[in-house]
C-alpha cells in the first residue's frame, strides 16, 4: 500500500512531527510505501483559482500554472491509497501550509475523487479543552466527503504542552498502531 503523509508543522521537532514519526514508522514496519511531505518546508504557492489546470480533466489534463514543490506531490497523491493529513491545531483548524497543499488539490480533484483512497487525520492541541478538536475534525471529514475517501482514523491529541508531555501520552502508541494498522 502506497501512504501520503502531508505534515504541517513548521517546528521540525515539534509535537505533530513526532506522531507523524511514529504513524510512518508503524506504515513501514508493516510493508508500507511511505511518501512524507513537510508543507512548512516545501514551497507550494497559493492556489489563484485561475482554472489553468482546468480541475485537471480531460485524458491530458493540464497541469497547475505553478511549478513548485506540490508537482511531486501531485504524483504521490494520485498514486497513493492513504492521504495522512498530520498538523497541529492552529486557532481551531489546521495550520495554513497545509491547507495551501490542500487548496491545491483542485488541480487533481478529478483524479482523487475516482481513486478510491482513504484518508487519516492526525492532529495535536495545547489547549485541554476536548471542543477545540470539532471543528478540524468537520473539515477534514468536508475534504473526504468532497473528494470521495473513506476515513480510516482519527487520531485528535488533546492538551499536550510539549514533546516530553506528549511521549507521557498514549498519543505515539496509537500513532504507531494506526499506521501498523494499515
Amino acid at each position: 500500500m502506497k501512504i501520503t503523509v502531508i505534515t504541517g508543522s513548521p517546528r521540525k521537532n515539534g509535537t505533530s512531527n513526532y506522531l507523524a514519526d511514529e504513524f510512518i514508522k508503524g506504515a513501514k514496519e508493516s510493508g508500507h510505501e511511505v511518501y512524507r511531505f513537510d508543507s512548512a518546508h516545501a514551497e507550494v504557492k497559493n492556489c489563484i483559482g485561475c482554472n489553468a489546470c482546468a480541475m485537471g480533466e480531460g485524458v491530458n489534463p493540464k497541469s497547475c500554472i505553478h511549478k513548485d514543490d506540490f508537482v511531486e506531490l501531485r504524483e504521490n497523491l494520485l498514486n497513493s491509497d492513504v492521504i495522512a493529513f498530520v498538523t497541529p491545531i492552529y486557532y481551531f483548524g489546521m495550520t495554513s501550509t497545509i491547507k495551501k497543499v490542500i487548496d491545491r488539490f483542485y488541480s487533481i480533484d478529478p483524479q482523487l475523487k475516482n481513486g478510491n483512497k482513504k484518508g487519516i487525520l492526525i492532529s495535536v492541541q495545547h489547549a485541554p479543552v476536548d471542543a477545540v478538536k470539532k471543528p478540524i475534525n468537520i473539515h477534514y471529514q468536508a475534504i473526504l466527503n468532497w473528494l470521495n475517501m473513506e476515513n480510516v482514523g482519527i487520531i485528535n491529541a488533546i492538551g499536550i504542552e510539549s514533546v516530553e508531555h506528549l511521549k507521557q501520552t498514549n498519543y505515539p502508541e496509537q500513532s504507531y498502531n494506526l499506521g501498523k494498522s494499515l
